[in-house]
């Protein structure tokens, strides 16, 4: 079977029942905004794929044990320096880690997870996340609206290629106007 397959399949199944944001369809818009940032780039693109749809395996908010991603690597056909590549992209793609990434594939995977943090999806996917966390609407600190400011705003000055610096500035405005709106509302001056 085709690696990408396997590990696409791989993914359905690790992600099924995924109610938090991070479900295939996430998966799925990130490896194709992947596959569109890494258009006349000089990448692994089969590491970079890989990446892409194995990214969230182990992420630590949703609770899964350590070793999954090997674990998968290792059932199929790649090298080990390929193997060993996916997990070093896969490492630095987190917003909560503060890594910088070391290597062309590691920059767009971060761009192509940060910007569907961003805009319609990403206002979206907070308040699916923030649900599923028993998270409140509220102005507090712990809020789902704090969020934005925690990190979402943050994104669209952190891209680092040309075509997602370009796609985060229309998200990042987006998002803008909807906590503008949201403000309003919230403190009823919409009236």
């Amino acid at each position: 079977m085709d690696v990408i397959q396997a590990t696409r399949e791989f993914i359905g199944t690790i992600h099924a029942d995924d109610a938090s944001g991070h479900d295939v369809a996430h998966i799925t818009r990130v490896v194709r905004l992947v596959e569109r940032l890494m258009e006349d780039e000089p990448v692994n693109r089969t590491v970079l794929l890989l990446s892409a749809y194995l990214h969230d395996v182990e992420d630590h908010k949703l609770g899964r044990p350590n070793g999954l991603v090997k674990q998968h690597l290792s059932s199929i056909d790649i090298t080990e320096e390929q193997v060993e590549l996916v997990m070093a992209v896969i490492d630095e793609v987190s917003f909560s880690k503060g890594k910088t990434p070391t290597s062309r594939e590691s920059e767009i995977l971060q761009d192509a997870d940060r910007l569907d943090a961003m805009g319609a999806i990403g206002i979206a996917r907070t308040f699916q996340f923030a649900g599923s966390r028993k998270t409140p609407l509220d102005l507090s600190e712990e809020s789902a609206i704090q969020h934005f400011h925690d990190k979402l705003l943050k994104l669209a000055s952190m891209m680092h290629t040309s075509k997602a610096k370009q796609l985060a500035m229309s998200r990042h405005a987006f998002m803008q106007q909807f906590l503008e709106q949201f403000h309003e509302e919230w403190d009823g001056v919409d009236i």
